[in-house]
């Protein structure tokens, strides 16, 4: 078995020959972390970069910074595994479940860590805004009006906006919002309000009639 996890999980030498998604199971990716595999960073990516991708793109929108948020997350991700692994939380073993971690739990503790990787990103930006620095840098070519729409998330103090994106954007339950978020559904809530506050008007007031459709509640 051991044998054909290392197998599985290898870098091969030549880049194009990579598998762009990591055709095993979560538990076998946990066996290639807690064994060292040199070849489980790559299938780590493999298997949680598009999702990771994707919920960062919700979070910052346009923002330069993307590709280095995605890439910082998945390290703090499999760092924190590595850690947990140097630490002995119990010899690993499936039955035991990893790291202190079931199997089933992995990707909420990615996506927790991609939240967490975003919150200092966005509190940097937001105090720089507010001292007088410069604007994010934005990629070129994306649209107007998401261009608009994330620079007038830029205002909300990052908690706010956090909770929005996740609600909204991301299209995430309350309760996984809460849950990336760390706090309780009630305070997703209260966020909600206060990030509905202050974007409605002045979003209505850039699109008009044309105001892209993000699932605000009434």
């Amino acid at each position: 078995m051991q044998d054909s996890v290392q197998q599985r999980g290898r870098v091969q030498s030549a880049p194009h020959l990579r598998l762009l998604t990591w055709q095993g199971s979560d538990a076998e990716l946990l066996d290639l972390v807690a064994m060292n595999d040199p070849g489980a960073p790559a299938r780590f990516h493999d298997r949680f970069g598009n999702d990771v991708h994707a919920l960062v793109r919700a979070l910052v929108g346009p923002d330069r910074a993307h590709a280095r948020l995605v890439e910082k997350s998945l390290l703090a991700a499999l760092r924190s595994l590595y850690v947990r692994n140097r630490h002995g939380r119990g010899s690993y073993s499936r039955e035991s479940n990893a790291f202190g971690l079931s199997v089933g739990m992995l990707p909420s503790w990615v996506e927790r860590h991609t939240v967490r990787v975003v919150k200092a990103h966005l509190r940097r930006q937001y105090w720089v805004r507010r001292l007088g620095g410069r604007a994010p840098r934005v990629e070129s070519g994306a649209p107007d009006q998401v261009l608009v729409f994330y620079e007038r998330l830029a205002h909300l103090v990052p908690d706010v906006r956090l909770a929005f994106c996740l609600r909204y954007v991301a299209g995430r339950a309350l309760s996984d919002t809460a849950r990336l978020c760390c706090c309780s559904v009630s305070e997703v809530r209260s966020r909600l309000q206060q990030a509905e506050c202050q974007l409605r008007t002045a979003v209505e007031d850039d699109f008009g009639a044309d105001m892209p459709e993000f699932g605000w509640e009434s």
